[in-house]
């Protein structure tokens, strides 16, 4: 990172001496995933809050919809169903921080440690870019952050 994307080095070791390894982490991502039919879902994402919950959203945020809609395409009802989906609008955006989990799984998860360092590095460029402490973004255990939850690449 110091070579290939300029980081100082000292900058980089006090950001991981920040960190702590997350075994719950290894954990969760050791157990198999979960395969249950549409039918057993839509309960949990088609209801009258989740509803009323993606009204409210886009009312809320209806020219920022607009906006992406025009710039990259998207249509407001897919980005506002991927948000209500991932993190109820907003209301769990994760617990976990997003430089722990990653660096958890980068160094401590070898069957997707060449695909989490990659995430890692991006993540690390990302906040660089926006003037984040990387260690202040929180997310989902395998490092998914934000309102869509998507990985830093």
């Amino acid at each position: 990172m110091a070579a290939r994307h300029g980081f100082k080095a000292a900058q980089l070791q006090a950001t991981f001496s920040r960190a702590q390894a997350q075994p719950s982490i290894i954990a969760a991502m050791s157990k198999p995933a979960e395969a249950k039919p549409w039918f057993a879902y839509r309960e949990i994402f088609v209801n009258p809050k989740r509803i009323q919950g993606g009204v409210q959203f886009w009312r809320t945020h209806a020219s920022a919809l607009a906006r992406a809609e025009q710039v990259y395409g998207v249509p407001p009802q897919i980005v506002v169903a991927i948000i209500g989906v991932e993190t109820q609008y907003g209301g769990n955006m994760g617990k976990y921080r997003v430089f722990e989990a990653l660096s958890t799984l980068a160094f401590g998860y070898p069957r997707r440690a060449a695909f989490f360092r990659k995430e890692l590095e991006n993540y690390l460029l990302l906040t660089r870019a926006e003037g984040i402490d990387p260690l202040n973004l929180r997310g989902s255990y395998a490092g998914a952050m934000g309102l869509g939850q998507f990985m830093p690449s």
